[in-house]
């Protein structure tokens, strides 16, 4: 086996698919959902779970004897070919029991194919000499996913594996109201998946009314009243906003974006610029376009200058 390096979540999944494992994993970064993905599949690979209780060891970094964790590493399976070890939490282990795990690591060698060690950090990163360290012999991962397209492709693919399709529009609903959390991605896939039953094609309207009356649909609801120029139900809608825990500021935010979105849209089709042009300069989705463009007609110039007018004027006394 080649010598341990960086890898990211799919190459670790190709290469425990194709029972290549290592020594010693690294897990850190954000995504604490991936991390637990990959426990668990390293977990149902390695163990069988009649003599999981004999095979399988979970440390806390905060309570943890650096020399248990150690000797249970070294020691041989019971009944199986393979053991596991694994430390979560490991940004809670003191200074001294770190210093002897890098120590630990300097005279491991690959020979040892009967125990996995996994170290997960939770919140913070590992020190740099941890991380060359285990690089030596086995694997390092960041689990970081800050990339749109990345981000779009996991969510597409969770959707396939129910046989289902999510549309352009609906991801894009579900990624602004959810964010890029995995955890909280794959529990809302979930909740979409049962609600919309044989349906193939998942559609926006399926991802609002599957995620229901959380605070990030209502303020798109909000937004859309506001657009449309329905008076009544933006102000229901802001009187439910204003008793939940979403903060004013964040709010107001929101509304001056659409309005800025409404104006923008506006000058720029008054200037002469095309769907395409207009759908570049925004950098936004053609669907959202089409409904800006929509939203845009129902209002004149003066009422969406006044409006945001109005709006720079409250922006100012809210940061004084």
């Amino acid at each position: 086996m080649n010598q341990g390096r960086y890898m990211n979540y799919e190459n670790i999944l190709n290469l425990t698919k194709q029972g290549k494992i290592y020594p010693v994993y690294l897990f850190y970064g954000k995504e604490n959902y991936l991390k637990e993905d990959i426990l668990k599949k390293l977990r149902n690979r390695l163990i069988d779970p009649a003599y999981r209780e004999l095979n399988y060891k979970v440390f806390y970094g905060e309570k943890l004897s650096i020399n248990e964790v150690i000797n249970d590493f070294d020691t041989l399976p019971l009944m199986s070919e393979h053991k596991l070890v694994v430390i979560k939490e490991a940004e809670k282990i003191n200074k001294n029991d770190e210093t002897k795990l890098v120590n630990y690591f300097k005279g491991l060698s690959l020979k040892n194919n009967f125990s996995t060690l996994i170290i997960i950090y939770k919140e913070s990163s590992p020190n740099k000499e941890l991380i060359t360290e285990i690089k030596r012999v086995g694997i390092a991962s960041n689990f970081n996913i800050t990339d749109k397209a990345k981000l779009a492709l996991w969510i597409n693919s969770k959707f396939r594996q129910s046989n289902k399709k999510i549309t352009q529009e609906g991801l894009f609903y579900l990624q602004s109201i959810i964010g890029s959390d995995l955890g909280r991605l794959f529990n809302e896939i979930e909740k979409i998946d049962i609600y919309t039953k044989d349906k193939k094609v998942i559609e926006k309207e399926d991802v609002m009314i599957s995620i229901g009356g959380s605070e990030s649909v209502n303020i798109f609801k909000v937004l859309d009243s506001i657009g449309d120029k329905d008076i009544k139900k933006a102000i229901d809608g802001l009187v439910k906003l204003n008793q939940g825990n979403l903060h004013h500021l964040s709010i107001f935010a929101m509304i001056y974006r659409q309005i800025k979105l409404i104006l923008q849209t506006k000058l720029l089709f008054a200037g002469g610029f095309n769907f395409k042009e207009v759908e570049k300069k925004l950098k936004l989705p053609y669907f959202v376009i089409e409904k800006i463009i929509k939203q845009s007609k129902k209002y004149t110039f003066k009422e969406i200058c006044k409006s945001y007018e109005l709006l720079n004027l409250a922006d100012l006394e809210l940061k004084d």
